[in-house]
């Protein structure tokens, strides 16, 4: 059985025009949110093989939030990739992963992750279980799938969905 955890970074700061997308900070409404998700997940005891996050200002900041309420995990990897990801370049990353990782948090952007959990939860549908996948939104994943590479190849269950 694996796990696939998906958080869509915090809400970004506007107000600076001249900063490029990438370097966006969280904005005071981004951090206030990080910490009620934060609290969350120091509530239900979350824990991870392996951290995949974006190298967006953002999602670090998002990242180090969520680790100040909980000690998420120790392997924390910036991956490029995830930044503007579809939801098939994410699923390529993740059928990436080694056997031994029994579950992961990735940490990214949308459209990619709502697009991914749909994926996961729906196969090739089409259509959305989302009414919204807002900013701070957190989605906990199981398969029955014992290798990462076949990620995708059955259903997922949805095991918690918390938004802010």
């Amino acid at each position: 059985m694996k796990e696939i955890h998906l958080i869509r970074h915090s809400k970004s700061d506007w107000s600076d025009t001249h900063l490029k997308d990438k370097e966006r900070p969280l904005s005071k409404r981004g951090r206030k949110n990080a910490r009620f998700l934060g609290k969350y997940v120091e509530k239900v005891s979350f824990v991870t093989d392996v951290a995949l996050v974006s190298p967006s200002i953002r999602t670090s900041e998002t990242w180090k939030i969520l680790q100040s309420f909980q000690n998420i995990t120790k392997d924390i990897k910036i991956v490029s990739e995830i930044y503007e990801a579809e939801y098939s370049d994410l699923l390529r990353i993740l059928r990436g992963l080694p056997s031994k990782i029994n579950n992961v948090v990735l940490i990214g952007h949308n459209p990619g992750m709502e697009d991914l959990a749909n994926y996961l939860l729906l196969g090739n549908n089409t259509d959305s279980i989302f009414e919204k996948f807002p900013t701070s939104s957190f989605i906990s994943l199981v398969t029955d799938q014992k290798d990462w590479s076949d990620l995708g190849k059955q259903s997922c269950r949805l095991k918690r969905f918390w938004i802010p």
